[in-house]
């Protein structure tokens, strides 16, 4: 039971849940059952008992099985689990046939907390910004400027103390950093002092990766390996911000994969951003992922006889007010400016931002790691 869950939340998810007003709220219960005694994390007894699981491994499968057959050996009818992710569709076909409800932690957060862009007419469209706990997705073919908007998502977080982690998957770290730098976004200056790291995965991802292609290893496993080393990495440098850029390396053709592999990267008080090209849908490669993300910023861009248009929209964002109407940007030396609302976009664009020092030393975690830091 790792979530910090306190007697209130819990109030107010047995109230949404099954319409009474709770008061006799016990911790770490044990409980005789016909058969033998069992633990339950949570029981309400107003009346007839409520029994109540925190659900916290990335696969709940066998956490479910076992907690139904508490409940049946305990004759308990009415029962609750808490997530603080979306779970996969086995485990919620299970929990119908069981009659188990299931609450949401992170829709019983305080919501005044949002992650903004530092763009002011899209933090506008977003009612401030991404959410923590949650993970979205940014989209749009190549060149769209995802890894520009994501870099800048970091930028912002830095520049008010949020540690933040650019996670690349199919590009050299000095390139990129040669790259961003040219912006004037604070992006580089938060690398050099910290507060923004340089993540790249290594080439044992990429042969783990093959072996569950070639069905050698169990999807599960690999997903499990992988998220539970990323998490750590994020707890001990106390990241609060997460872009995977793109996404599309980690991920593998199949919709219960890419369902609990996205859920798995759902992590208290940090938020993640995941990149996506386009090929199986007009928002991902594989035409799933933005199925379990909590929200998506569309890029889009056209060419026309005076140049490159660009556009941007929220076509989804779950658990929160958007605004949805299409808003007009360019990619600049600034970064991205929104040119469809009051900005004034008169600022000088010509000049680049250049920096000195292009030294590169990659410094391991560890030799075992699957996710080498970048220092350049």
């Amino acid at each position: 039971m790792a979530l910090n869950i306190n007697i209130n939340q819990i109030k107010k998810m047995i109230s949404d849940k099954f319409s009474i007003n709770a008061s006799d709220i016990n911790k770490d219960v044990e409980i005789q059952g016909n058969i033998m005694k069992h633990k339950f994390d949570y029981i309400v007894s107003n009346g007839e008992k409520i029994a109540i699981k925190i659900v916290d491994a990335t696969d709940a499968t066998s956490e479910i099985i076992i907690f139904h057959s508490g409940l049946e050996d305990c004759n308990i009818n009415n029962s609750m689990i808490i997530a603080d992710r979306e779970l996969n569709d086995n485990d919620v076909k299970l929990l119908k046939a069981y009659n188990i409800k299931v609450a949401d932690y992170r829709s019983y957060l305080n919501f005044d907390v949002k992650y903004g862009f530092g763009i002011k007419d899209l933090d506008m469209a977003l009612y401030n910004g991404l959410r923590p706990g949650f993970v979205y997705l940014i989209s749009g073919k190549s060149g769209a400027g995802k890894t520009t908007l994501s870099s800048t998502f970091l930028s912002e977080g830095a520049k008010n103390g949020q540690k933040g982690m650019m996670i690349l998957t199919d590009t050299f770290p000095e390139e990129y950093i040669n790259n961003i730098k040219t912006m004037d976004i604070g992006f580089y200056e938060n690398y050099k002092n910290g507060m923004i790291d340089v993540i790249e995965i290594s080439d044992q991802i990429r042969s783990m990766k093959i072996d569950v292609l070639n069905q050698k290893t169990d999807f599960r496993k690999f997903i499990t390996k992988i998220v539970s080393e990323l998490k750590k990495f994020i707890m001990s440098k106390e990241i609060k911000r997460v872009v995977i850029d793109p996404v599309t390396l980690l991920l593998m053709p199949s919709d219960d994969y890419i369902n609990l592999f996205i859920n798995s990267l759902g992590m208290k008080d940090v938020t993640t951003v995941i990149t996506s090209s386009l090929r199986a849908s007009d928002f991902s490669v594989f035409g799933v992922e933005e199925n379990y993300v909590t929200g998506i910023i569309k890029l889009e861009y056209k060419l026309t006889d005076t140049g490159i248009e660009r556009t941007m929209r929220i076509p989804k964002m779950r658990g929160s007010p958007f605004n949805s109407v299409p808003m007009k940007f360019n990619i600049t030396s600034g970064g991205i400016e929104i040119i469809s609302g009051n900005l004034n976009v008169n600022k000088d664009l010509s000049k680049p931002n250049l920096y000195e020092n292009n030294t590169v030393n990659h410094n391991l975690v560890d030799n075992n790691s699957l996710f080498k830091e970048f220092k350049g």
